[in-house]
Formats: structure tokens, C-alpha cells, sequence
């Protein structure tokens, strides 16, 4: 794995954004009170809470949208899909539009979320539906 020694605090930021999007998806929590409780929770670590802020609630902005993107365009049924990859499917999916991030550093770092907190495999699963995404919006822009 790559050193990410010198980016921490934008590796701790992403962590804490895939578990505030699957509280989100969980149990459809309110935005501001997952914002509040992840400020409180971490007041005393470095967290860029600006962007924290700014995707999630971009994320619950866009949750229809998103959903929308894995059923109709990757094909995604949510009972095929557990909570946690939904979430770094939605992560990547936001980082990708953005296009504040390389499409590289996107699926890096959504693989790399994955084997934090998904199960064994599916740092797989995400890659194929991250690319597949990807190529979907070339063939979309070639239009």
C-alpha cells in the first residue's frame, strides 16, 4: 500500500465521510445532526471539516440521483449491494463529478476505504463499478 503518511488528515477526513454517509444511508438520518456529531466527536483531530462538510451534504443533496446511477446506469439492485459499498459507491460517484480529485486518486482511495471497512472482496466489486462508471461518462461526453 502507498505511503499516505504526508495526506492524513485528508485520509482521516475520507474515513470519517464514508461512515457519515452510511449513518446517512442507515437510517436516514438528518445531515446537520451527523455534521454536529462528527465535529463534537473529533473537535480535537485534524479533520478538514470544510470538505467534509461540503460532500456530504452534496451527497444528501444528490442521494436520488446517486441511487438512480447505480440502478439505471451500473445495474445495481440496492438488495445486491451491502450499506458500506453503497456508501464508497456514492463517495466515488460524488469525487468523480467534482472532478476535484484524479479519477485515479478517486478509485484508490475508494479501493483503499473499501478494504478498510468493507468485506474481503469487494475492493473488487467497487473497482469494476467505479470503472464501469467511468467508461459510461466517456462514451456520454463522446456524445
Amino acid at each position: 500500500m502507498k505511503n499516505l503518511a504526508k495526506f492524513k488528515v485528508a485520509v482521516r477526513t475520507r474515513e470519517y465521510l464514508i461512515q457519515a454517509i452510511f449513518q446517512l444511508l442507515f437510517n436516514n438520518e438528518d445531515k446537520d445532526n451527523i455534521l454536529q456529531q462528527f465535529e463534537d466527536e473529533h473537535a480535537t483531530k485534524k479533520v478538514d471539516f470544510e470538505n467534509f462538510n461540503k460532500a456530504l451534504i452534496k451527497i444528501d443533496q444528490d442521494k436520488e440521483s446517486l441511487s438512480s446511477i447505480l440502478h439505471d446506469d451500473l445495474g445495481l439492485k440496492n438488495s445486491e449491494l451491502e450499506l458500506i459499498d453503497r456508501a464508497i459507491l456514492y463517495y466515488g460517484i460524488y469525487e468523480i463529478k467534482t472532478k476535484e480529485l484524479p479519477k485515479e486518486v478517486v478509485i484508490d482511495e475508494c479501493i483503499r476505504l473499501s478494504k478498510k471497512f468493507s468485506s474481503p472482496d469487494s475492493y473488487k466489486f467497487i473497482n469494476v463499478y467505479l470503472d464501469k462508471y467511468l467508461k459510461l461518462n466517456e462514451v456520454k461526453k463522446d456524445k
